[in-house]
């Protein structure tokens, strides 16, 4: 028998004697501050609060962002208010400490310049007419943090409009103890623009008039042609026409689009960025006929149309060849004959650019003449028969996700950050389905592929959406909008290479 030895009455006396001792002295130190990470202003016109749209989770929120060390709250306040909305402030008080988070009222030293909210910028669901779009494009976190910013009635703001759904009756309970600020409505005498500028807005403005004074018929065909050639540079366009390579012409049709994609729109942000020019409803708000955001020079819809349209022309006469060699036997001619439609084509996807507010005439030049260059690039890189070598190879995936990498580091935006989520999926993808896979399938394994593709998007689409509801932190949005790109990317690319693989 084991016998169990229990601990003397005299040894218990001095166990709670210890115990007693610690409670005592851990009731009687100075209790500990909870260190302060964030800090934001809370800004008033009449019934009106300052919000800012943020890029990554697209909802609304009051502009502030973290301490730095070297900053007090009221610094750090001030700081972000001036760096998301280009707005300067002085903090006036602190109306709430919300556990690491302070939030000050704020004035604006200066009017603040504002227009008229459009129906391509409205965003609530119920607007006041009144409510103002506040002019931010040369703030130094837009396009990285911010959206947009608005001045609207905080009265229309609901829970799942704002990012920090419990916040909103808050905002609503002390707007009254913010001092006014006072605003203008002609935003646009407060940054002046170039003369070329100047020129171009006013010709914008003229060729929407002509067409606007049009028979009615006519201007109704005039927007067809335009919608119609608006589309290469629309995203859901762009993954449809992914979708219609990757099922009619195998693995390797599909890693070169995707290339070709992946550089154009990194080619596209990084110049954005650079150039930081705006757009022409950013002047002249009136000039928009479609949701656009982010800066405009170079135009990223004509460089992609460019680019695409250029690439269509040099490959269809090779796949026709393939299927009709009696059709095209002379490729150069038949590519000569087909000239004028390429420039057709591109020449009326820059003009939708402009008749729709979103683009200057220089931003479509630009991105004419960058796409030009690129499709050369394109198209020597596709003769010289390096292109499929490379795109099926996982390490050239990883020299484009280091290219990316390098913006990402510099420019800090959530596009090149979803761009990047991309080439390291290829590359990963590209790595574990290397092998030989046949050039065609049969019809029905291409319809199944397709299914099985457009499911496997929407579903994860769908399921990332509702994860991104469940959290409030922008690193935790980032990072499952991250995550469900890699995911989305990969299970495609090797869906692909299992239905294309030979048996």
């Amino acid at each position: 028998m084991v016998r169990i030895s229990t601990p003397s009455f005299s040894a218990l006396k001095l166990y709670r004697a210890i115990f007693t001792l610690f409670i005592i002295i851990f009731f009687t130190l100075p209790a500990q501050a909870i260190p302060l990470v964030g800090s934001a202003c809370l800004i008033r016109h009449g019934d009106k609060v300052v919000v800012i749209k943020e890029e990554i989770s697209n909802k609304l929120a009051l502009p502030g962002g973290q301490i730095a060390p070297e900053d007090s709250p009221e610094q750090a306040a001030v700081r972000e208010v001036y760096e998301e909305t280009g707005i300067h402030v002085v903090a006036v008080k602190l109306l709430k400490l919300r556990g690491n988070t302070t939030l000050f009222a704020c004035v604006a030293k200066q009017p603040i310049p504002t227009t008229l909210i459009t129906p391509y910028t409205q965003p609530l669901t119920m607007t006041e007419s009144d409510d103002l779009l506040i002019s931010t494009w040369q703030a130094k976190h837009f396009t990285k943090e911010v959206k947009r910013a608005y001045m609207l009635s905080a009265e229309n703001i609901t829970p799942k409009d704002y990012r920090y759904p419990n916040d909103v009756p808050l905002i609503k309970h002390l707007l009254s103890q913010v001092p006014n600020s006072e605003i203008t409505t002609n935003a646009a005498d407060y940054y002046p623009v170039s003369r070329l500028h100047q020129w171009e807005l006013t010709q914008i403005k003229s060729f929407q008039q002509e067409i606007k004074s049009l028979p009615d018929s006519y201007q109704s065909l005039f927007q067809r042609v335009i919608y119609v050639f608006n589309l290469p540079g629309e995203k859901l366009f762009i993954g449809l026409l992914l979708l219609v390579v990757t099922v009619g012409f195998g693995v390797t049709a599909m890693l070169y689009l995707s290339s070709v994609l992946v550089s154009v729109t990194f080619i596209a942000s990084v110049m954005k960025l650079a150039l930081a020019s705006p757009r022409p409803f950013y002047i002249w708000p009136e000039l928009q006929q479609t949701a656009a955001s982010g800066f405009g020079l170079p135009s990223g819809h004509t460089l992609m149309a460019t680019v695409l349209w250029g690439l269509l022309w040099y490959n269809l006469p090779l796949l026709i060849h393939r299927y009709r060699p009696h059709f095209t036997l002379n490729l150069i001619a038949f590519r000569l004959k087909t000239l004028p439609l390429l420039i057709i084509a591109i020449s009326l996807q820059a003009i939708a650019r402009i008749w729709l507010g979103v683009h200057f005439i220089s931003d479509t030049l630009l991105g004419l003449s960058v796409g030009i260059v690129l499709v050369v690039l394109f198209i020597w890189w596709q003769g010289s028969g390096l292109a499929y070598q490379h795109v099926r190879n996982w390490q050239y995936w990883m020299l484009l996700s280091a290219i990316v990498a390098v913006g990402v580091s510099y420019f800090q935006v959530p596009q090149q950050v979803y761009l990047l989520a991309c080439t390291l999926a290829m590359s990963a993808a590209v790595f574990i389905g290397r092998g030989r896979s046949r050039q065609t399938i049969t019809y029905t394994q291409k319809l199944k592929l397709a299914v099985v593709l457009l499911g496997s998007v929407l579903a994860i689409g769908f399921l990332s959406s509702l994860f991104v509801d469940l959290v409030i932190s922008t690193v935790a949005i980032l990072l499952i909008k991250t995550l469900a790109i890699v995911v989305m990317v990969m299970v495609c690319v090797l869906m692909t290479v299992h239905s294309y693989r030979l048996k």
